[in-house]
């Protein structure tokens, strides 16, 4: 395949994936159809099964998608010159942003991590994410602001699982303090004394 190939193959998936976006958010997963998605992308049906072998391939990619948003924006965070007391806040925010611009998906995005057969296909899903949330509590700890035998990864996926319901709560129920209550609770998990 050249080039031109590869990349015309990696634009049509993402149009039906923005396609599929559309649909969903204004149907709902279980009255999406892949024809409606076909014709929203403006493309012969068939041409979704190259790309997806059923809609229930979706909530996959989309979670995939929105791990890379997620995982992006823990990056920025990381870059920048944070304390533990104000990393943990400015990491909730970020992945608010980034959750907000799943909002309309987020519920079927997050069905995609639940639909994991096995957890090697959970940590793929998650991957983009949890690499950043490791940069993320690596730096906090070679800056000496959490502990020094904190094990990365492990605390990596339970941030993951807490900042995943923080983002939950707040985009699609409005609800501030349990996310708040979240920060607080992690801040003081990393603190070193």
């Amino acid at each position: 395949m050249s080039i031109d190939q590869a990349e015309a193959s990696g634009g049509r998936r993402e149009q039906l994936l923005a396609a599929a976006r559309e649909v969903l958010a204004e149907n709902g997963y279980e009255r999406t159809t892949v024809s409606s998605i076909a014709t929203r992308a403006n493309v012969a049906q068939g041409t979704f099964y190259l790309y997806f072998p059923s809609k229930e391939a979706l909530p996959g990619a989309l979670a995939m998608e929105l791990s890379q948003a997620l995982g992006e924006a823990t990056a920025r965070v990381t870059a920048e010159d944070h304390d533990l007391d104000s990393a943990v806040p400015a990491l909730q925010e970020a992945v608010q942003e980034a959750a907000e611009q799943f909002a309309d998906v987020l519920p079927i995005a997050n069905r995609g991590y639940e639909l994991a057969e096995e957890f090697d296909e959970w940590l793929a899903l998650t991957e983009p994410w949890r690499v950043q949330l490791e940069a993320f509590l690596t730096r906090l700890q070679v800056r000496g602001d959490v502990e020094p035998t904190l094990d990365v990864p492990t605390t990596a996926y339970v941030m993951r699982d807490l900042l995943d319901r923080t983002m939950k709560a707040r985009v699609l129920f409005g609800e501030m303090p349990y996310a708040d209550a979240i920060a607080t609770l992690v801040d003081r998990a990393l603190s070193p004394t």
